[in-house]
């Protein structure tokens, strides 16, 4: 269910939300809905930009299992909508833990009323707040994520909170091969205004393989998956190329209306890993990139 505005926006804000959650997960939605339910799928760091939300996976790269790392992120997202994320992984219980904050919105929106005036009533803000925790664990062959999300809304002087998780598992068929599913964005919200926002669920199958060649590493990942809530499906392909302490890949995305192409960098440097991603896409509407900082702590 969508949010319903009962206040009257500048018609040029209203179409550049219109435009953001519609890339966000490649919908065609109405209003507001930009710091909507849909603010869960705004990448905050460059992993989720490349590889989407889907995957609890992608939140725990290989390179930093088992050690602890503190993380820096800004999202220049579509139609000037920023994001700023902070994050903190960790060792735990055998496994590995963490814990990341996602902070976006719009400052300076109109607020005006039903008749045409040249000044508007007052200005207000609009934004969405992530607060994730998560564990990833290795139990015989299978390789387990688990995420939930603090979710808070608020527009103007209203807002709605829940819930969201997301689980995936992993488990290798084969010395190359591996195989297993998402379940993505599980939860609730509490209603805003009348109405009650609904979070984008979804079920995912996900395929890894990869490739050695002397100091060369490929890996190629594929998903796909389907959103009841607005019956539309996702599939994404990714190939990654790693030589020593550089990474390059390209990832796309495919829906019934849009495709998408994410590419990122990343290079370990000391105790210091820079990382870059863009998007840029059928839609149109621009270039989207995420410049991340992670700090490999001792």
């Amino acid at each position: 269910m969508l949010f319903r505005l009962r206040l009257v926006f500048k018609m040029g804000k209203i179409l550049q939300f219109h435009f953001i959650i519609w890339t966000i997960f490649f919908l065609s939605v109405s209003g507001l809905k930009a710091v909507g339910s849909q603010f869960v799928n705004v990448p905050g760091c460059v992993d989720e930009l490349k590889n989407g939300t889907q995957n609890a996976l992608i939140y725990f790269p290989e390179n930093r299992m088992g050690k602890s790392s503190l993380s820096v992120s800004h999202n220049d997202w579509y139609g000037g909508f920023s994001v700023a994320s902070v994050g903190i992984s960790s060792p735990l219980f055998g496994g590995q833990g963490l814990l990341r904050f996602k902070y976006g919105g719009f400052e300076n929106l109109e607020l005006r009323s039903e008749a045409p005036s040249d000044e508007p009533l007052s200005f207000y803000s609009a934004f969405g707040l992530n607060i994730t925790g998560g564990f990833q664990f290795q139990y015989n062959d299978f390789q387990t994520a688990v995420l939930l999300r603090m979710v808070q809304l608020r527009i103007h002087t209203h807002s709605s909170s829940g819930l969201s998780g997301n689980i995936s598992i992993l488990k290798p068929i084969s010395r190359d091969w591996k195989i297993g599913f998402s379940l993505a964005h599980l939860g609730f919200m509490s209603p805003y205004i009348d109405e009650k926002p609904e979070l984008p669920t979804s079920g995912n199958l996900i395929v890894t393989h990869h490739t050695t060649f002397n100091q060369l590493l490929n890996t190629f990942s594929f998903s796909g998956g389907y959103v009841p809530s607005i019956d539309n499906y996702i599939f994404s392909a990714n190939n990654a190329v790693s030589w020593k302490y550089l990474n390059l890949s390209v990832v796309s995305h495919i829906t019934r209306d849009v495709t998408q192409v994410s590419g990122g960098i990343s290079f370990l440097i000391g105790m210091y890993q820079i990382q870059y991603g863009f998007q840029i896409g059928s839609h149109r509407l621009g270039f989207s990139q995420v410049l991340e900082l992670i700090v490999l702590l001792p």
